[in-house]
């Protein structure tokens, strides 16, 4: 039996976002058996976007049940049945969240009708509900209610189920995207099951507990599910695939410290079927002063130098080389040297030596942290704690955590949890990398 369900929410994340209206249609592969919808008080005001997309506006909600009020109905009509979605990923996340809210742990085999569809109905060039259905010849009547979308996804339904090839697709979908063939040889299904969907680094590991491959990733069994979505393409993946025992894991919190673990755990193991990774030592900087004119200048000196403002650090002089010459390049830094030549013929005016270093201070300063020194403060492994990654001087020191009920973040107590890491390139590159797609991060500079 299967669950058809849709949501419509306040917004699109389901930590802050609540549900305003559900529908759930209960579905033996023939016919609706069960049903129930309504709209619910989220508690919160609707984003005036999906009061547009949907029509329902707050004055709607106003009166109608809380979830608690409806909770019950849904649990049973869920109850042993298959919770199906048009992108369940979402409708599903957005109800165990509430359902959490209320101390329930939701749990429900999931099916996801777009999956389904690229799979069973391949051709098309958009699964999206209102498209998919369009071109399959579904009527939609109330699109963006609950109601509407959650009936056009039961017929969407039901036209996969008559496909030969579909149960093949649902089985996998039931396994988490499991296909119990594709598996290496002495893998079990239940090694992967085991894997929680959380950011961590795992460990794929032959008989005898030896390393042979590890990455970390913001979701672990979805990663690992990925690996093995097709058969070995190389000598290499095949003998690690027959190779292959067991997989373990290690729990960081969030993406940023998993990606940091990972690749701490790859310099200490070197595994067989990873990429070595280049351990590049600084040797030489770009280190920025100012002449005796008080010209801001740009020089690449080894590190220890001792007389200008260390900005950017390299494995050789001829990297330092070819990354200044980028910056010049890409801030037209050549015609600011122009102008610098000119006024020292003519003679300097305060208000053009002040343009022409705010110019040059802000070309290197690209580059750069905003702050030197500052901590990164993200999720933990558990509710009740953050992760920390220390920057100093902009270098990398390490990571760590702490509960914040018991810490105080202040610099002095957060360098007291921080497991301290060597920094260089790769670790520059992924922190960097994390800063400009940070969402749940917070910095605290000091």
């Amino acid at each position: 039996m299967y669950a058809i369900i849709d949501v419509e929410t306040t917004g699109g994340s389901p930590s802050v976002d609540r549900v305003i209206e559900i529908a759930v249609f209960v579905f033996d592969g023939e016919k609706i058996t069960d049903s129930f919808s309504t709209l619910i008080n989220p508690k919160r005001p609707i984003d005036p976007y999906v009061t547009k997309l949907t029509g329902i506006s707050n004055e709607m909600v106003v009166n109608a049940p809380l979830f608690d009020d409806v909770h019950e109905r849904i649990l049973e009509l869920t109850h042993e049945n298959i919770f199906v979605a048009h992108n369940v990923k979402f409708d599903f996340g957005m109800i165990r969240q509430e359902f959490k809210r209320l101390g329930i742990d939701y749990n429900r085999k999931q099916l996801d009708t777009v999956n389904l569809a690229r799979k069973a109905i391949p051709g098309f060039n958009s699964y999206s509900l209102g498209n998919i259905c369009d071109s399959l010849g579904i009527e939609i009547t109330d699109r963006h209610r609950a109601t509407g979308d959650a009936e056009a996804t039961v017929k969407l339904l039901k036209l996969i189920l008559d496909k030969q090839v579909s149960q093949k697709y649902i089985e996998i979908e039931l396994n988490h995207g499991i296909d119990a063939d594709l598996l290496p040889p002495y893998l079990s299904k239940a090694e992967i099951e085991k894997l929680p969907e959380d950011a961590g680094v795992f460990y794929y590991k032959d008989e005898v507990g030896k390393i042979l491959y590890l990455d970390g990733s913001k979701n672990i069994r979805k990663k690992v599910i990925t690996d093995f979505s097709k058969p070995a393409d190389s000598p290499e993946k095949t003998r690690m695939f027959e190779l292959m025992r067991n997989i373990d894991y290690e729990l960081t919190g969030n993406e940023l410290t998993a990606k940091l673990l990972s690749y701490r755990e790859l310099k200490t193991h070197l595994p067989e079927f990873n990429k070595k990774p280049r351990i590049q030592a600084h040797t030489h900087g770009i280190f920025i002063d100012k002449d005796e004119q008080g010209f801001l200048q740009l020089k690449i000196h080894p590190l220890d130098w001792a007389e200008g403002e260390l900005i950017l650090k390299f494995p050789s002089k001829a990297v330092a080389n070819k990354i200044l010459g980028k910056i010049i390049k890409d801030n037209n830094l050549h015609g600011w040297f122009a102008i610098r030549s000119k006024m020292k013929e003519t003679g300097l005016e305060e208000k053009n030596l002040k343009n022409y270093n705010t110019q040059i201070e802000k070309a290197i300063r690209k580059h750069l942290y905003r702050s030197p020194n500052f901590f990164i403060i993200a999720e933990g492994i558990h509710p009740d704690e953050h992760s920390v990654i220390w920057i100093e001087n902009n270098t990398y020191r390490g990571f760590g955590y702490f509960n914040p009920e018991l810490t105080t973040n202040t610099p002095d107590n957060l360098k007291e949890v921080i497991k301290h890491d060597e920094d260089d390139l790769e670790v520059q590159k992924i922190i960097r990398g994390h800063l400009r797609k940070m969402k749940n991060s917070k910095i605290i500079s000091y």
